[in-house]
């Protein structure tokens, strides 16, 4: 039982920031959906054991741990490894980021500033972006402090 609970939760720590972003959510409603049944469900068992915080009888509650079993099956995963596979393949330079790293810049792909910690796996000799205010790429440095002078500033937002 606690097993399986501690297993959820950590998925659920890895899982809730991806799944709170509209973007992501709108291209995988099905994901989505199970997310926020696993969510309601960890949500349901924090409080009820809140109320009754007795580990013995809690471990012998035998569809408590049927859900936590079902909430431990990777289909949310395997189907974040799926859109991440396909963003790969629209984006190749992403091939050059983890799992964990990619779901970061997608949740937010109108703020430059989430993509900064990544650039220098994705692009050799960028090490930052120098967006101003409306979010308009006006310089990039790099990894040698040196500054190229764009003839064109880049718009972030589409």
């Amino acid at each position: 039982m606690l097993d399986n609970w501690l297993r959820c939760q950590s998925t659920w720590l890895y899982l809730e920031p991806i799944f709170t972003s509209d973007d992501i959510v709108k291209q995988m409603p099905e994901e989505g959906e199970k997310f926020r049944k696993v969510d309601g469900f960890g949500r349901e068992i924090m409080a009820a054991t809140h109320e009754a915080p007795r580990a013995i009888t809690i471990a012998r509650e035998k569809e408590r741990l049927e859900k936590l079993v079902e909430c431990n099956e990777h289909a949310i995963q395997k189907g974040l490894a799926a859109y991440l596979e396909k963003k790969r393949l629209y984006f190749p330079r992403f091939f050059f980021l983890s799992n964990d790293e990619m779901p970061e810049i997608l949740s937010e792909p109108k703020d430059p500033t989430r993509v900064q910690p990544h650039l220098k796996k994705c692009f050799e000799g960028v090490a930052e972006l120098q967006p101003e205010e409306s979010l308009t790429i006006t310089s990039i440095k790099s990894s040698e402090q040196i500054r190229p002078v764009l003839f064109e500033s880049v718009s972030v937002c589409t």
